[in-house]
């Protein structure tokens, strides 16, 4: 496990009336590993991550195999690429089973007048590990 995985497990509420998670809350696991991994790796780079927002401008999910309640999951996130005010993510969503589904996601920094928030040198610096090849 990467050490900005995050691990969590299936609750009652993620799921539908058949027993599996309900398919936007696919979409919650990875905002989660994604606030986990900014707050890790931006945390010392950005004076305050607080003063900006990340809005989403494209989000898309595969689908691969069913979560079911109890399950314990496994969230891995990573960046195929870093823009000059944007973040392409990529989200492995994982049981001992295997992979469930594979997120992906684009964000946009902002300040709060909405106006576009270039990163820094330090935070690509920051951000750089996160970087690895899309799958999929």
């Amino acid at each position: 496990m990467n050490t900005l995985d995050i691990q969590t497990r299936v609750a009652m509420h993620d799921t539908d009336a058949c027993g599996m998670v309900y398919f936007a809350n696919f979409f919650r696991y990875a905002e989660a590993a994604e606030t986990h991994a900014l707050e890790a790796t931006l945390g010392e780079a950005s004076a305050d991550l607080e003063s900006y927002r990340f809005p989403r401008v494209h989000a898309e999910c595969d689908y691969l195999a069913p979560l079911r309640f109890r399950d314990e999951v496994t969230v891995s996130p990573s960046l195929t690429a870093i823009g000059n005010t944007s973040l392409r993510w990529q989200f492995i969503i994982s049981t001992s089973r295997g992979p469930a589904a594979i997120v992906r996601a684009v964000s946009s920094r902002r300040f709060p007048d909405d106006s576009p928030a270039p990163f820094s040198e330090a935070e690509k610096t920051a951000l750089a590990p996160l970087l690895k090849p899309s799958r999929g």
